[in-house]
């Protein structure tokens, strides 16, 4: 590990925060891809639970794309692919969960709203630190 201060510390430093906000503007995207066609599908009376599995794979196969090529500027891979969707299922189990149970208490479009932070963190911490992790 580079000793803090050094010129390969601060580069390394900067590097991270640039990854981090890239990674903040794709999930930016990502996210309201995600709750627009939510509510959307919520209107047209979707049970909260099948609506999030729609409007959370939509936003998957974009956050792939843009995150590989653009956040993490990785190569195209098999495993890194295969981990991708592995780390993004999980994403939407724990979506799921909590928008079906906050959706007991609050209306599903608000449900929705209040899990993105905690789903936004998974996400992110699984994408650096397994799927486009540095060789």
């Amino acid at each position: 590990m580079p000793r803090p201060y050094s010129a390969v510390w601060i580069e390394s430093l900067e590097r991270s925060i640039v990854t981090a906000a890239r990674f903040t503007v794709v999930g930016a995207i990502t996210t309201t891809l995600d709750v627009v066609l939510f509510t959307s599908l919520v209107l047209m009376s979707f049970a909260p639970a099948l609506a999030n599995v729609f409007s959370y794979s939509a936003g998957i196969l974009a956050s792939y794309h843009l995150n590989r090529s653009w956040t993490f500027r990785a190569d195209r891979s098999s495993a890194q692919a295969i981990k991708f969707c592995v780390s993004n299922l999980a994403g939407l189990l724990l979506s799921t969960i909590l928008i079906t149970f906050l959706a007991t208490l609050i209306p599903a479009p608000a449900a929705k709203i209040v899990s993105v932070p905690m789903v936004f963190v998974w996400n992110y911490v699984v994408a650096r630190l397994w799927v486009f992790q540095s060789e």
